[in-house]
């Protein structure tokens, strides 16, 4: 099962309109599940609800083969801690999907962690999704995710490129 989650602040179609394509296609039979926020767009091809409850969420991501999610800090620890690959995808401040541009510039620097694949377009998110049985997952730590945070500060702080 592919695991999809758009967080609850801002909706994200552009995501699940790749996702519920991907799941159209005949070639794809792994099940996605997604949480897809107040979205204009309720997909076809997949199961989805608004909002899940925290321990819903959590048992989703623990289940999946992969963690396909929005390029949040919470859902890539989220996925460290389930010890589940994940595929971030970032919001684009240019097309209405968020209040700047964040997410775009830390995609940089989140490839750089164990476990965490990132796509800016569709056509980088269908490579990762048919490579899925390649995607490793982080090992879970509370030093794995010391570091990350460490990493994290960092790079705020310009100490790392």
């Amino acid at each position: 099962m592919i695991f999809v989650a758009v967080g609850t602040q801002f909706s994200f179609d552009r995501l699940i309109q790749y996702m519920d394509e991907w799941a159209s296609q005949e070639e794809n039979s792994e099940a996605v599940i997604a949480q897809i926020s107040d979205g204009e767009y309720e997909p076809q091809h997949l199961q989805w609800q608004r909002f899940l409850s925290g321990d819903e969420y959590n048992n989703n991501i623990q289940k999946a083969s992969v963690f396909v999610s929005h390029a949040g800090m919470g859902n890539i620890i989220s996925a460290r801690d389930q010890q589940t690959p994940i595929i971030v995808m970032n919001r684009q401040f240019k097309l209405g999907e968020h209040r700047n541009d964040h997410q775009t510039e830390g995609l940089q620097w989140m490839a750089k962690l164990d476990g965490v694949y990132t796509a800016s377009n569709q056509q980088e998110l269908y490579q990762h999704l048919s490579n899925i049985s390649q995607l490793k997952a982080a090992e879970s730590n509370h030093v794995g995710n010391q570091q990350l945070s460490d990493y994290i500060a960092d790079f705020i702080s310009g100490k790392s490129s």
